[in-house]
């Protein structure tokens, strides 16, 4: 499905403007889920860091926006034309908001994870928690079976929050936000430039380092790597591999 307003999902209930990703199963699931519970949906498809947003978003106007694995950040403008909430999927716990985090959990040897459900504002990974979801990392746990997992939780969250707005609307957002009230977000919500600046590693880095970024900060599709006399040099294969 492209980017746009799209007849075939358009219901009689709340007006949704959601923000999914492409080639993405999770996003293919709440559009069902949505079309079943009756919303009437408009779908902006994000592909990568600096897209620009269709035209018609900015003449959209609604009961409630949903982000999920959204690429986008949307402004003051944006937010407020959505009449009763804008809601993001964090896939991340309130203790690890902004980029990267899963990397940054993983690095900083944390037990769990998880997943959040927050009301947007203008700063990232800030507004008010309405849940979270938590789960153990396991000792045998690498970074793609924790990306893994908190892709199965985050549309699990999205389901749980996306049904209870269709039966209850405002007021279960009100109830959910009340009852979270001793979730908070916790620090500085990480950047992209700080996980690119972890996963380009010194000359000198010693074997505890490097297995500690390994572990938390490789991916074959987005690897460890050094530069040498102007010339950028990769590692190659997972992480278990090497």
């Amino acid at each position: 499905m492209t980017s746009g307003i799209d007849p075939a999902k358009q219901g009689d209930g709340p007006k949704v403007l959601f923000f999914g990703r492409e080639n993405c199963d999770g996003t293919q699931k709440a559009l069902q889920l949505m079309n079943h519970a009756g919303f009437d949906i408009s779908y902006v498809e994000s592909r990568g860091l600096g897209q620009s947003l269709p035209d018609w978003v900015h003449d959209w106007r609604g009961d409630y926006i949903f982000c999920f694995r959204s690429y986008f950040i949307l402004n003051q403008a944006l937010i407020d034309s959505a009449s009763i909430a804008a809601i993001n999927f964090h896939p991340g716990p309130p203790g690890y908001p902004g980029s990267g985090c899963i990397n940054f959990a993983l690095y900083d040897g944390a037990e769990e994870y998880g997943v959040t459900a927050h009301l947007i504002n203008t700063k990232v990974d800030n507004g008010q928690i309405i849940k979270a979801l938590r789960f153990p990392i396991l000792r045998h746990d690498g970074l793609r079976s924790v990306l893994a997992r908190t892709h199965l939780y985050l549309f699990h969250l999205l389901q749980e929050v996306v049904g209870g707005v269709a039966a209850g609307g405002q007021t279960y957002l009100s109830n959910q936000i009340s009852g979270s009230g001793e979730e908070s977000w916790r620090g500085e919500a990480r950047k992209m430039k700080e996980l690119s600046a972890m996963q380009q590693l010194p000359l000198d880095i010693d074997a505890k380092e490097f297995n500690r970024r390994l572990h938390s900060m490789h991916l074959p599709e987005y690897p460890l790597h050094i530069s040498l006399h102007g010339r950028r040099f990769v590692l190659q294969g997972e992480a278990d591999e090497n």
